[in-house]
């Protein structure tokens, strides 16, 4: 049985073995480092009206990761909640995983109020484009981006 449940310090071992797996994916390939990922983590949980982790787990083990970001704007007054990271281990993809933790942000979002909940993805990764789909979004919107 596959459990969601909010992600702690204890469980950034397993969340950065799922980002080289994301990080192996990506374009352009990110490093994950080692330097600042605890203290990036805590800042995150320091700040729990902007930010959300948690993690899939089955029989112990982490399986999957999601990381949210809410935000407010003159335009959206409720806010929108912002799928930022969304990694399942490459063994337990098309399983269900992907689908418990989205299912899992919608939830949250709509807790919080928030007005709509968005993500995105390279556009080279039709796998992932497909995937979020089959969960309900669609192509509202074009999100640029420059890497600095």
């Amino acid at each position: 049985m596959i459990k969601i449940r909010q992600a702690d310090e204890n469980d950034l071992g397993e969340i950065k073995i799922l980002l080289k797996e994301l990080q192996e994916s990506a374009e352009p390939h990110n490093e994950v480092t080692q330097i600042g990922f605890g203290k990036i983590f805590k800042e995150m949980n320091d700040f729990p009206h902007f930010y959300s982790n948690y993690v899939a787990v089955k029989d112990g083990d982490i399986i999957g990761f999601i990381s949210i970001i809410f935000y407010k704007t003159l335009f959206h007054s409720g806010g929108t909640a912002l799928i930022n990271e969304l990694i399942v281990s490459e063994d337990y993809r098309r399983k269900g995983v992907g689908k418990k933790l989205i299912s899992k942000a919608i939830k949250i979002a709509k807790q919080r109020g928030m007005d709509e909940i968005e993500v995105g993805t390279e556009k080279k990764n039709i796998i992932a484009q497909s995937f979020y789909k089959k969960c309900g979004f669609n192509n509202e919107y074009i999100l640029l981006s420059k890497t600095f």
